[in-house]
């Protein structure tokens, strides 16, 4: 496997919400400020695995994972009274997400941790095992790709390029400007692509 030849993958995607899951979601909001714990308990239930897939990919922390997503719906619980419907839910909580994962990630880099070789867990099928092996491998370089973005360009790119987010949501989501996000997107998919070239031939020589 060359840097050349290695694509840019996309780590278990999430696919946006359909019309019908978006007015699910927003009838649960409605009743969740008319203070229906129990209407929480489904929202939890619905958007649980993005959430962890999402804050995963965004600190690369598997062992933080549980707090993390714990933290993201207590600060959704206090944040859903001011949600006006003026952007799409998953917008809203995917905004949630990304001040979790900023928080976390200045926290993180602060305490000058090693680079983190967790990798998610993935079920890999066909019954091909040298293929499996590769992809486990190719994800494994992606997330150590990811960890040399700073925080704010690695929010930005992991929203458009693992969760399919357009760059006018993810402004609305981050909370910056069109123009900043593509400036912000564009910088880190060279980033990007320039640790990964390094970290498949370090593989290489090692190999």
């Amino acid at each position: 496997m060359t840097a050349e030849a290695l694509p840019m993958p996309r780590l278990v995607p999430t696919p946006p919400p359909t019309g019908q899951v978006e007015a699910r979601l927003l009838r649960l909001v409605d009743r969740i400020k008319a203070d229906d714990a129990l209407a929480f308990e489904e929202l939890y239930r619905l958007t649980r695995d993005d959430v962890a897939r999402t804050l995963f990919h965004l600190t690369g922390r598997q062992n933080d994972l549980d707090d993390l997503v714990q933290e993201t719906y207590v600060r959704l619980l206090r944040a859903v009274p001011s949600f006006r419907g003026e952007s799409q839910f998953r917008t809203f909580l995917y905004r949630v997400c990304g001040n979790v994962a900023l928080m976390h990630l200045r926290w993180w880099r602060r305490r000058r941790e090693d680079l983190s070789d967790e990798v998610p867990e993935q079920i890999f099928t066909g019954a091909d095992p040298e293929r499996a092996a590769q992809q486990a491998q190719a994800t494994k370089l992606v997330h150590r790709a990811l960890e040399t973005l700073s925080a704010k360009k690695r929010v930005v790119f992991v929203y458009h390029e693992l969760c399919g987010m357009g760059p006018e949501e993810i402004a609305q989501a981050v909370g910056i400007s069109y123009n900043t996000v593509r400036s912000r997107l564009h910088s880190a998919r060279l980033d990007f692509t320039k640790a990964m070239k390094t970290l498949v031939q370090d593989a290489e020589v090692t190999s």
